[in-house]
């Protein structure tokens, strides 16, 4: 990740951009530069699905790994109830697929998949 460079873009947006990207002069004032990866929240960032495969490669807590019944739920929107040691946000995977990321409130596992990037039956 070192290639890597995170930038704020606009308000509570996080985007990801390689070095050489970065560098790389733009004459548009408002131009939007690299692939959109977390946003703020009152309870930690929402990561996004791209930033979840960024990320969560990496990562070594926050991950929960979902068995394909309940990673079909997940990507249709729904909430899904788990056992998780901590409260927070975790990234969401199912084998090398990584769904974006969702706040454990202590029982429920809340969707934070935006509805437009889920799955119809």
């Amino acid at each position: 990740m070192s290639n890597i460079v995170l930038v704020k873009s606009g308000n509570k947006r996080i985007r990801c951009i390689s070095r050489e990207a970065a560098d790389f002069k733009v004459k548009a004032k408002d131009a939007v530069r690299g692939v959109y990866i977390a946003k703020k929240a009152p309870y930690g960032y929402i990561i996004s699905i791209e930033g979840s495969y960024i990320i969560g490669r990496n990562a070594l807590r926050h991950v929960v790994e979902l068995d394909e019944d309940l990673f079909s739920k997940w990507m249709r929107g729904e909430e899904i109830s788990l056992d998780l040691t901590e409260k927070g946000i975790y990234i969401v995977k199912y084998g090398p697929i990584f769904a974006g990321s969702g706040y454990y409130d202590g029982e429920i596992l809340r969707n934070l998949i935006p509805k437009s990037r889920t799955v119809e039956d």
